[in-house]
């Protein structure tokens, strides 16, 4: 009977002991399926496909993608075709597009290769690598990143390049050590389980002579599920114009706006304009910060990726460019709308494009982009307008070209008066000297015969005298 109960307690124990394991482990699944609710996973519909990711969603309706960087659609580096040990500055599939420099001959930014083969860059202390030129359109700019934590590795948006000494590895003495690097833009840090995004911004109280003048930065840190210094995770930006979306691994992590455009800055060495106002939210919408007098240029954007201190490794750097979504068109006012009869059209007609970014273009029309424009009879004509599958239309005035007049003949108080002919009065002259020539002979040819006849006289009184 001690047996038994003996028996009894131990089947008691195990059975307790099976179930305390099963509650455990049950308990443990649960809370490793909590903690894999961080984690971006590829969602599938009930026919257990996979669903588009958040990014796939977002730029779903992009369109295809326009022709970018070395005039390919998708641009993607990869470094597979370089030997390891390559010099990046050597990379000349890059140098055609990028402008790469390490500032010392102590580090050199490099290829090298993990145990299984696959190639990467090794980003060394003071190596940059940007855009030679800004992109102006939809982009999306993705690259794979493994980076220690708490170093100055980091991946730019919206730059302008203002000029300095290899900006975008550089101090940019705003105070915040050298964490505060490179000149304006979004600047984003990757870490141990999180990023952290700078806003740069105006700020007249910083001001340096390295180059860097004015600048600050507000800090927003950006908590993620996945670790960036274990293993390489994808780090993708969205860039729209006025907005930004932040993806890690496909999955949403943060929201930009940007807005109010101003003129640059006289003391940065950009002349660009630049977004002013800065709005950032997390994943969930909630947001984290606002930033005023932002410098994030509204011109372009310079892409670029830049280390401080530390090593990085980086691999397939891709960037997709879409045309921009045009949602209206309309006809310039200050457009020509009169012409006369036989005017050729001398592209006269400008269109104002209006993009989805909140961007605005002045457009030439040339005449293929014309339908009805005809100035062979006068009158109001209407002229369809075509561009880039959007229509509208634009009235033009026909005139008939004013008829000839003779200029008008002047009245007879209006004439003035007829200054005397130098001809007639030269001949006037001559009249009257040959007048006065006349009447100076007959006064001589009478002057002589009264002398004549006067001394007759006087002979005839003499001689009676004699004889009387």
């Amino acid at each position: 009977m001690k047996k038994m109960r003996i028996i009894c307690f131990v089947l008691c124990a195990v059975l307790a002991a099976g179930m305390l394991t099963v509650l455990t482990a049950g308990s443990m699944r649960a809370n490793a399926a909590e903690t894999a609710t961080e984690a971006p996973v590829a969602a599938e519909n009930e026919e257990g496909k996979t669903l588009p990711s958040e990014l796939e969603q977002f730029i779903a309706d992009w369109g295809e993608p326009s022709e970018g960087i070395a005039g390919q659609t998708e641009y993607v580096i990869d470094f597979e075709d370089y030997d390891v040990d390559t010099d990046f500055s050597q990379l000349d599939d890059l140098l055609e597009d990028w402008l790469i420099n390490n500032a010392t001959g102590d580090y050199i930014t490099k290829v090298v290769a993990d145990k299984d083969g696959n190639k990467y860059l090794e980003f060394a202390p003071f190596g940059q690598m940007y855009l030679s030129e800004g992109i102006t359109n939809k982009y999306v700019f993705s690259c794979d990143v493994k980076a220690p934590a708490n170093q100055g590795f980091g991946i730019f948006i919206r730059s302008t390049g203002e000029t300095g000494i290899n900006p975008y590895f550089e101090d940019d003495q705003s105070g915040h050590d050298i964490m505060g690097i490179g000149p304006s833009g979004v600047y984003v840090i990757p870490n141990e389980k999180s990023i952290k995004i700078y806003i740069k911004y105006y700020d007249e109280r910083k001001s340096s002579d390295a180059g860097k003048k004015y600048l600050n930065n507000k800090v927003v840190t950006i908590k993620s599920p996945d670790s960036f210094s274990s293993d390489f995770q994808k780090l993708t930006f969205v860039d729209y114009g006025n907005g930004a979306k932040i993806f890690i691994n496909g999955a949403l992590a943060a929201t930009l706006e940007f807005s109010d455009i101003v003129d640059g800055y006289d003391e940065l060495l950009s002349e660009c304009k630049y977004y002013s106002h800065v709005l950032v939210y997390d994943n969930t919408g909630k947001q984290k910060a606002e930033v005023k007098d932002a410098l994030v240029c509204a011109d372009y954007s310079v892409l670029a990726i830049g280390m401080r201190i530390n090593s990085a490794e980086v691999d397939n750097i891709a960037v997709t460019q879409y045309e921009d979504k045009i949602e209206s068109i309309e006809v310039d006012p200050a457009s020509k709308a009169d012409y006369l009869v036989g005017d050729n059209y001398a592209s006269n007609i400008n269109l104002i494009v209006k993009y989805d970014t909140g961007a605005t273009k002045k457009v030439a029309l040339g005449a293929e982009a014309l339908e009805g424009f005809d100035t062979s009879a006068a009158g109001d004509k209407t002229v369809k307008i075509t561009y880039k599958g959007l229509e509208t239309e634009f009235t033009i005035r026909v005139s008939e070209p004013p008829e000839p007049t003779e200029a008008p003949q002047p009245t007879d108080a209006a004439k003035p008066t007829e200054a005397p002919k130098a001809t007639d009065n030269a001949g006037d002259d001559t009249k009257q000297s040959d007048s006065n020539k006349k009447a100076l002979t007959v006064g001589l040819i009478a002057g002589g015969v009264l002398i004549v006849a006067i001394a007759a006289v006087a002979v005839i009184l003499s001689q009676k005298k004699k004889k009387g």
